[in-house]
């Protein structure tokens, strides 16, 4: 058998290995229309900021007010019945609970697409300051994992802690987009990323707890739970950065250059 063979048969079997309550619904059954709203994605970002270096900058205030506010409306997840610490995979049909757990997950997936505006909207105002790497492997990086989630494993827990985190995030963007005469009311910015750091340190020893208590019985996929903790662990470096350079280096050039001053 060839490599080219083998790859071909592990993916198919890859493919008929999902959980069997979303296997039909829309975009789920394979990866391919993911990867390619995904493509989609990184060609707007890379190629959109080109086609706007002659064109004016667009206000879209009114735009941004109904996109953060209307995200912030979808953050606010339905809570099942879960058990947070330890929940089990179960791939059976009929079960309300478990059809309703795999429903929050799916439209928290979908969600991940509707968030790629943001990132076309920065492009509309020439802010291309903000589509940095960490901007943009983040939206591209969720969109693929969260269809695993959606394909193979219907867990709530991720979903609601980041849902909560969006919640308070997009609470800001709405309000900074309402008014200038709003930033005073804003000074909590800088602990959104707190926020964001806080909740990759406790999934990342959520996940430490699945794997250790065997959460994971009758579930076949189970690197996929590997895959999660590995991105989520690379967005705790690359957030870690983002806040050393935006907020800690900033106090501390001040500072230094307050001393200089002081004894020069």
């Amino acid at each position: 058998m060839t490599t080219t063979q083998r790859i071909v048969d592990f993916y198919q079997w890859a493919m008929e290995k999902g959980d069997p309550k979303t296997a039909d619904w829309p975009l789920v059954a394979t990866t391919w229309p993911t990867i390619a709203l995904v493509g989609m994605y990184l060609f707007v970002v890379k190629v959109g900021p080109k086609i706007m270096e002659t064109r004016k900058a667009y206000n879209l205030r009114e735009v941004l007010i109904v996109y953060n506010f209307a995200l912030f409306i979808a953050s606010v997840l339905d809570i099942p019945n879960f058990n947070y610490m330890c929940e089990p995979v179960h791939y059976v049909r009929g079960d309300p609970r478990l059809n309703r757990l795999a429903r929050i997950c799916y439209i928290y997936w979908l969600s991940k697409f509707v968030e790629y505006f943001g990132s076309f909207f920065f492009i509309l105002r020439k802010k291309n300051n903000q589509l940095s790497f960490l901007h943009v492997y983040h939206h591209a990086g969720m969109s693929i994992l969260f269809w695993m989630v959606s394909k193979y494993v219907a867990a709530y827990f991720a979903p609601a802690i980041n849902s909560f985190v969006h919640v308070v995030m997009y609470a800001y963007y709405g309000l900074a987009a309402i008014s200038p005469q709003m930033q005073p009311y804003l000074w909590w910015k800088a602990h959104i990323t707190k926020l964001q750091l806080t909740q990759f340190v406790i999934l990342l020893i959520y996940w430490v707890n699945v794997f250790g208590n065997n959460c994971m019985a009758g579930f076949p996929q189970r690197e996929i739970f590997y895959l999660k903790w590995i991105f989520v662990a690379s967005l705790l470096v690359l957030f870690s950065n983002f806040y050393i350079g935006s907020y800690l280096k900033p106090k501390h050039n001040a500072s230094r250059n307050n001393t200089e001053k002081k004894f020069s």
